[in-house]
C-alpha cells in the first residue's frame, strides 16, 4: 500500500491528471460539485480525451451541488464518450468525493472538482493497495443508486466479501467507513462517537463546518473533563455568512475546553486525529448533515508513518493560524440576532 496526502486544491488536480492520462480501462469520479472552469478545464480535458480514447468513463455528481454550486456541460461529456450520472434522492445527498483509476488507484478526502479558492486549504489522499477495493465497492453501490446500468460495475457489489476484506483492512491499520443513510447506517458518526469517547490525550479536529449537536458537543465535554487537550482548525471565512455565524457561536460556547485555530487562507479539510495515534480524513463536516443525511465517506488508518505525516500538516496548519483564546471572543449585539437564526436552523445545517 501507498499513500500521498495533497493539502491544496491545485496539487490535488495535478496528481489527478497524471494519474488520467496513464488510465488503461477505467476511471470512475463522484463528487459532490463538478465544474469545468479555467482552474479544472485540465482536468476535465484529461477526462475526455480518455474517453475517446477508449478508456470508460463514468461520472457521478450530486443534484443539488450540481444545480447551484457546480455545473457541467453533460453533453460535452457524453459526445466524448462519458456517461454521466446525477445522484438524486429526495432528502439526501451524495456529499462524498471520490476517483478511482483502473481499480488500483483511489483518490479520497474533501476536494471538490471545482477550482473555487484554488488557494485555499485542503486535504486529499491518493491511495493504493487493497484498501482500493472497498471504496470501489462503495463507489458501485452509489453507481447503482444514481441510475447507473452499466453490468462490469454492478458486478462489484459484493457485501460478503466487503466485509472479509474490511476486518483484513482493520487488521494493516486502514480501513474505509461510509454513511449510508437510506439504511440508517451512519458509521462515521458512530466513529465519532467511539473515538470521542475513548480519547485520552487529545482530539484535533479540522472542519470548516463546526456546527456540532449536542451529542457532540458533551462528548467532547466529557473528554475535557479527562484532561483531554482539543484543538479545533477552521477557516477565517466559509463558504456561506451563516456557517461563519454558527463557527462563531459554537466556539464561543465551547470556548473554556477548545483551542482553536484560524486559518486566514482558508481551510476546506475534514480532518480527525485522536491522541496522534489514530487518523481520519474525509469528505465529512462537523455538521447535522454530514453526520445524518448525506452519504459521506472516509478512511480511517492507524499505521505509523501516515499518521506522522498528519501530523506534520496540522502542525504547519497551526503554525500559520492565529490562536484563538477567550479574549479574542467579540459577541457584538446583532451576532446574538443571527444566533438565534443559526439555533432555529441548526437541526439542518
Amino acid at each position: 500500500m501507498n499513500y500521498t496526502f495533497f493539502t491544496t486544491s491545485q496539487k490535488t488536480y495535478e496528481a489527478m491528471i497524471v494519474d488520467i492520462r496513464k488510465a488503461q480501462k477505467s476511471i470512475y469520479l463522484e463528487s459532490f460539485i463538478l465544474k469545468d472552469g479555467r482552474v479544472t478545464n485540465d482536468l476535465f480535458e484529461a477526462l475526455r480525451n480518455s474517453a475517446q480514447n477508449g478508456i470508460e468513463v463514468k461520472i457521478i455528481v450530486d443534484i443539488v451541488g450540481h444545480l447551484y454550486f457546480g455545473r457541467v456541460d453533460k453533453i460535452e461529456l457524453e459526445k466524448a464518450g462519458i456517461e454521466i450520472l446525477f445522484f438524486n434522492r429526495w432528502f439526501y445527498r451524495s456529499h462524498r468525493k471520490i476517483l478511482i483509476i483502473d481499480n488500483k488507484i483511489a483518490f479520497i478526502g474533501g476536494l471538490n472538482i471545482t477550482g473555487k479558492d484554488s488557494g485555499r486549504f485542503d486535504l486529499h489522499m491518493r491511495l493504493t493497495g487493497s484498501i482500493v477495493k472497498p471504496i470501489l465497492n462503495s463507489f458501485a453501490r452509489i453507481y447503482q443508486i444514481a441510475g447507473g446500468q452499466d453490468q462490469d460495475i454492478l458486478k462489484l457489489i459484493k457485501h460478503k466479501k466487503a466485509l472479509k476484506l474490511r476486518e483484513k483492512l482493520y487488521r494493516k491499520k486502514l480501513w474505509f467507513i461510509e454513511n449510508w443513510p437510506i439504511k440508517g447506517k451512519s458509521e462515521i458518526k458512530e466513529y465519532y462517537q467511539e473515538s470521542l469517547k475513548n480519547a485520552q490525550h487529545s482530539i484535533e479536529i479540522v472542519s470548516p463546518y463546526f456546527v456540532p449537536h449536542q451529542w457532540l458537543i458533551s462528548a467532547l465535554e466529557q473528554a475535557h473533563s479527562r484532561g483531554v487537550e482539543i484543538k479545533l482548525i477552521i477557516p477565517k471565512k466559509p463558504d456561506f455568512w451563516l456557517i461563519e455565524i454558527a463557527n462563531l457561536l459554537f466556539t464561543y460556547q465551547l470556548r473554556d475546553i477548545l483551542t482553536v485555530f484560524m486559518i486566514p487562507e482558508g481551510i476546506h479539510a475534514k480532518v480527525l486525529l485522536i491522541d496522534n495515534h489514530e487518523g481520519l480524513v474525509g469528505s465529512n463536516n462537523i455538521d447535522a448533515l454530514s453526520f445524518d443525511s448525506n452519504f459521506e465517506a472516509s478512511v480511517i488508518f492507524r499505521k505509523k508513518d501516515i499518521v506522522i505525516d498528519l501530523i506534520s500538516i496540522l502542525d504547519h496548519w497551526k503554525s500559520i493560524a492565529i490562536p484563538l483564546d477567550k479574549t479574542h471572543f467579540k459577541i457584538k449585539w446583532y451576532h446574538r440576532i443571527l444566533m438565534l437564526l443559526v439555533k432555529l436552523l441548526h437541526p439542518v445545517l
